[in-house]
């Protein structure tokens, strides 16, 4: 829950251009917030890194370089960074506004996802990363609270490049913050503190795992035991934790995880291609609706949305009743036969009112 403390930098205008609206969230590393870009005068999503990073000169450095080339990414589903700067001892990132939800939050709505939703998610998130990785980026923190899902359908993967500022900076700034999504780190992360393509897509399996299972394979006491976890056990079948979870759900995941990077998915095309094609095998997948009216929808939806079609959910009505000529045939002596009977109670009920003064009850003990 949010503090109802008022945040002080809200009603601010930062860097002479962006006017703070409304406090969002708050993260391990930054606090975002909805603001107006007065120059382009269009809402925009202002990710504020806390101070103490602000105050450390090599991880500033590296903030900077990797916002510029974060920025250079343009994909359908990826977030948009459109600026960073630094102000008043603030360090910032403008970024694309994306009205909805995280799939963090959908996951603790809902609860573990079935085969069908989580796929339909998982495709544009690896559409995002293998564009992410066709120009040279690789994200390091794929995670369901990077994962946006838009109140129109879309879904967007966020934070390319903050991952790199962060592991990249040795000073004591950013010391820590990457084990706070230990869960996702791959065991090349954990052992060597490398990271390359199949590192994401290790991140994205144990995605799927969690989206289909409601819970991650590896859990500890400490990030230490899961690190540890990371390197020397393999990542279950989503089907030891829930049966009924299909086995080509099973292969995408366990191939996914691999602890050896050479017999893991090595392209995200790969991921992806093996995604659809499973998607055809499997039901199509129902559109939850929620009160905020967040949709999640299929691929073929979203290219409807963006040539500026309407999008509208595939929800099932009720059939509407049907009634023939025979079947109001029929009502008719029903009717008269129920009217006949109230008429003669009603009669009844007249006469013993009349011949009596009351109506025995027995004792009830």
């Amino acid at each position: 829950m949010e503090s109802s403390v008022p945040n002080p930098l809200v009603g601010q205008t930062i860097d002479g251009r962006y006017l703070v609206r409304a406090h969002l969230a708050r993260g391990g590393m930054a606090t975002v917030y909805e603001a107006v870009d007065l120059r382009l005068d269009r809402i925009v999503a202002l990710k504020v890194m806390h101070r103490h990073l602000a105050e450390d000169p090599d991880f500033v450095a590296r903030f900077e370089r990797e916002a510029k080339s974060a920025a250079r990414l343009s994909h359908p589903h990826v977030v948009a960074v459109y600026d960073q700067g630094h102000a008043d001892g603030l360090i910032y990132l403008a970024m694309e506004m994306v009205p909805g939800r995280t799939l963090r939050d959908v996951m603790r709505d809902y609860g573990p996802l079935t085969p069908e939703r989580s796929l339909v998610i998982l495709d544009p998130v690896l559409e995002g990363l293998a564009a992410a990785h066709a120009a040279g980026f690789v994200h390091r923190d794929i995670k369901p609270e990077n994962v946006l899902l838009a109140d129109d359908g879309r879904v967007k993967v966020a934070d390319f490049g903050l991952a790199r500022a962060v592991s990249t900076s040795n000073t004591s700034a950013t010391q820590g913050l990457i084990m706070g999504t230990v869960a996702y780190l791959s065991p090349e992360q954990v052992e060597r503190g490398d990271a390359d393509e199949r590192s994401d897509l290790y991140a994205a399996g144990i995605l799927l795992f969690e989206m289909v299972t409601g819970q991650v394979p590896h859990a500890g006491d400490s990030p230490l035991s899961v690190a540890y976890a990371h390197v020397n056990s393999d990542v279950p079948a989503p089907s030891s934790i829930h049966s009924n979870i299909p086995p080509e759900i099973d292969a995408l995941v366990v191939h996914a995880t691999r602890r050896d990077a050479n017999l893991r998915y090595q392209r995200a095309g790969e991921f992806l291609a093996d995604v659809k094609r499973i998607r055809a095998m499997l039901p199509p997948p129902r559109p939850f609706v929620e009160s905020r009216d967040t949709v999640v929808v299929d691929a073929s939806a979203a290219a409807r949305l963006a040539a500026g079609q309407p999008v509208a959910p595939n929800l099932k009505s009720p059939p509407p009743m049907v009634t023939s000529s025979r079947g109001r045939r029929r009502k008719g002596p029903w009717i008269a036969l129920v009217i006949a009977m109230v008429v003669l109670g009603a009669g009844i009920g007249g006469w013993l009112l009349a011949t009596s003064k009351s109506v025995p009850t027995p004792n009830i003990v």
